[in-house]
């Protein structure tokens, strides 16, 4: 009689096994609640970008820390805030080191905010020579962030990809 309970007790947690459809990033509900959320953020941080880019830089395609270190000085709690909301994400493990990626390019975007508000207070105070710096580290920050958030993009699309198959659908129509 005991071996008949050992038995079914060997069926009832074989039975118990995840059937919860799978992504090559994780569970399929966990990967769309991580995408969604992240892609919240994504809308946010081109916002801002685009409001730099209109108020700040305009037709000309150019930037200086006067134009820049006020809109940077006001949009600066907006990305604060978002690195916040994206440290609270869970992040399914395989998507790990995108998270990390994501999250250091939002980080030297704040660092670049920084360089140039304290470039242009430098300018005012004493000379463009002495600013000079700060604007140059600014730019490679941003650059830096610009290279990250591309891989992150790519990784994105991999991501959606495997979205899409899981639901039986494609990305092109």
């Amino acid at each position: 009689m005991k071996r008949t309970y050992w038995w079914l007790f060997l069926v009832a947690v074989a039975g118990c096994g995840d059937d919860a459809p799978q992504t090559e990033f994780g569970s399929l509900k966990s990967v769309e609640r991580y995408r969604d959320e992240l892609e919240a953020i994504i809308v946010e941080v081109n916002a801002i970008e685009q409001e730099v880019w209109e108020r700040a830089v305009g037709s000309t395609g150019r930037a200086t820390g006067q134009n820049l270190a006020p809109v940077y000085r006001e949009l600066k709690p907006r990305l604060v805030a978002l690195i916040v909301d994206l440290d609270e994400i869970a992040v399914p493990p395989k998507l790990t080191e995108m998270h990390g990626e994501m999250r250091s390019a939002l980080g030297l975007r704040l660092e670049a905010f920084d360089l140039v508000i304290t470039g242009w207070a430098t300018e005012q105070q004493q000379s463009y020579d002495e600013a000079q710096p700060l604007y140059v580290d600014a730019e490679k920050k941003i650059a830096e962030a610009n290279a990250l958030l591309a891989a992150v993009g790519e990784v994105l699309l991999e991501v959606d990809i495997a979205l899409a198959a899981a639901e039986g659908r494609t990305l092109v129509g």
